[in-house]
Parts: C-alpha cells; structure tokens; sequence
C-alpha cells in the first residue's frame, strides 16, 4: 500500500480511524480512488464515498507528504512493524499515529500517569515523586501534557533523566495547551516523543481528549492516577486501561478532597493503591534501580525539623498554630518548612495549612 493516500483520507476532519477502518475493509488500496476514481457504492454507502470524493478535490497526497516533511511530523501505520505491540493489542487502536521524536520512546515499557488539571499540593508532590521514581527505573512516563498532574508526571521524568512520552488530542504542528510549549520541547530535546492520531491542522476539542486517552491507556502496561474528581478524564483513562487488562494504580486522597474523590473510589473498586514507585515497579516486575538513599523513607534531620514534625503528627495545622506550640520565631520556622517541603517530609495543604506528607 502506497500510505501517502491512506494519510490523504485520514486528513479529512470526518475521517478517523473507524472510518478508515471500513473504507480499508472495502478496498485494501485507497490509490484506486485517485488513480481510477473507482468506488463500490453499494459496500461503503453513500456518506463514505462522499467523502471520498470531497479528500480526492481537495487533498493532493503528495503535498501531505511534503508537508509532513517540512513539519517535521513522522508517521506509523497499524500495518507497519514499528507500530508499537501493546497499543496494537488494543480493539480500537489508531490506523495512524504522527510523531514527532524519537520513535523508540512509544516503544518502551512505560506507565501512564493522569490527574486533575486542578492538582493540589499533594498530588503535584504525589505525581512528581512517582513518576521520578519510575522514570529512574527505566520506565517510560506517558502522560497527555495538559495542566496540572500530567505536567509534574512529564517535567518529573525529564528530571530524573527519564524518557517520557506526550499525547495530544490535536494535530503535531502545535503543541497544546501553548503554555507548555516549552516542556513539549524539553520533551524532544530529550529522546522523548509528542504523538497524535490527529493530522497537523486538527484543533483541540472536547471530543478529542477521550480518544486521545485511550491511546495513553493502550501504550503502557499500566495507568496510575494520582488525583481525579468523580467525572474526569482522568477516570475515563483508567477505565479504559482495564478494558485493556491492564493494571490500574490510584494515589489515596483526603476524604475531604473534591479531586481525590475518584482515586479513592478506584481503590475501593480493585486499583492497586500504591505510595512509592517501588509498589508500582514490583507489580510490573520492573527491577528497581532506585538508590538506598533514594528508596528509604525520609526521616526528620535537627531539633527544629523534629519539633515541627512531632507537631505535625496531631494532624493538618495553620502556621500560626505551629508557632504557638514549637514557641519557636517565625522566620525560624518559614525556613524550616521549606526545607521540610522539599525533603518531602510535609506539604502546604492550602490556607497557609501544613501536614505530614
């Protein structure tokens, strides 16, 4: 098969991967509708081949392909053997994938990591934490490169030295949303690879997302969500991944909190509830190459630390209460915090609020 034409088809707004799928059931080689403007009618229906006829008026396939070379946009098909195997175990897999990177990132054991776009504190820890120690280990990080968890999952494995993997739900020549242009860069800077089965010119739409999600669900042997309302894309993610018989991970939440609402549900269904990525490695079988130093539990270092921890330990509580029981000075205490936050020791709940991590 000549793909320029099957990219030709794909290019129409109205023409994914169902679609194709029946034109290519019908005619094994689109060339015959360019070459021969031969169509069976009766076999593909009449709204099929009207389309058809709109992709051959309006699209030359090989300006695609010359537009996809000057773009810089790669592609796979479903028939090729670099299409990557678990993705294609998958009943509802793209005909095609555009890539931009190196295609041997979609090809590596990788987990997904999705959440909330509204993240707080302790999911964004969460998130970067797990998906470090993952990276760290070998795993490949996927993620759909939206605000919020799937930004700290990416920018967590790019810092590990990591290799991580963006799906898009819109076409390669942007990458989307335009506030992380950047990471999408330092994505394929460093081996990493930005993937759509949406062609250039496709704009981001609410439609586009769940599909893009079964793409992050079917490329990795498992999904973790870190933090998720009860309706999110998040959930539709993790769904799908046991449609797949893949493992399913989820991050357990404050009761309180609106977006821990469905990773806790999750738990209660049977996802794995996990606190480290070494519960994750060892469910996939993936030898931990984590240091001593990086898998031990962090303890509380000096007088202040241990104050303030032992504190802590009661339960969530607002500075001016830390600084009423420690009767330490605040700036003492400002500089003792930060340090706490970073070695991970304890997080900023929100309202100046703190708690044990």
């Amino acid at each position: 098969m000549n793909y320029k034409y099957l990219l030709a088809l794909n290019h129409h707004s109205q023409i994914g991967s169902g679609t194709l799928r029946k034109i290519l059931a019908v005619c094994p080689d689109p060339a015959i509708f360019w070459n021969h403007k031969k169509y069976d009618k009766e076999k593909l229906g009449t709204k099929i081949v009207n389309l058809i006829n709109e992709c051959v008026t309006q699209f030359d396939p090989d300006e695609i392909i010359a537009d996809l070379i000057q773009r810089d946009i790669g592609f796979v098909t479903v028939f090729d053997k670099e299409y990557p195997v678990l993705l294609k175990s998958t009943p509802d897999c793209p005909v095609i994938l555009y890539i931009r990177g190196d295609i041997a990132a979609i090809h590596r054991k990788s987990i997904a990591v999705v959440g909330s776009r509204k993240f707080t504190i302790y999911g964004k820890n969460s998130a970067y934490k797990l998906a470090g120690e993952c990276a760290k280990s070998g795993l490949g990080i996927i993620s759909g490169l939206a605000l919020g968890i799937d930004t700290w999952a990416h920018q967590a494995a790019l810092d590990a030295g990591g290799i991580t993997v963006a799906v898009l739900g819109n076409g390669l020549d942007e990458i989307y949303p335009a506030s992380n242009y950047r990471l999408g860069t330092d994505i394929l800077k460093s081996d990493g690879a930005i993937i759509s089965e949406f062609p250039p010119g496709t704009i981001p739409t609410k439609f586009n997302f769940p599909m893009r999600n079964r793409i992050i669900a079917g490329l990795s042997l498992g999904t973790l969500v870190v933090e998720a309302a009860s309706s999110s894309g998040a959930l539709i993610t993790a769904y799908q991944a046991l449609d797949y018989n893949r493992d399913v991970f989820a991050v357990p939440g404050n009761i309180n909190s609106e977006v821990s609402v469905g990773t806790n549900r999750l738990i209660q269904e049977g996802a794995k509830l996990v606190t480290s990525g070494e519960d994750i490695l060892v469910e996939l079988g993936i030898k931990s190459k984590l240091s001593p130093e990086t898998a031990k539990v962090v303890e509380p270092e000096g007088d202040s630390e241990k104050i303030i921890y032992n504190i802590l330990k009661v339960g969530e509580m607002p500075i001016d209460q830390i600084v009423q029981m420690s009767k330490m000075n605040i700036i003492s205490i400002n500089a003792t915090i930060s340090m706490m936050e970073l070695k991970g020791l304890i997080v900023n709940a929100g309202g100046g609020r703190y708690k044990i991590l």
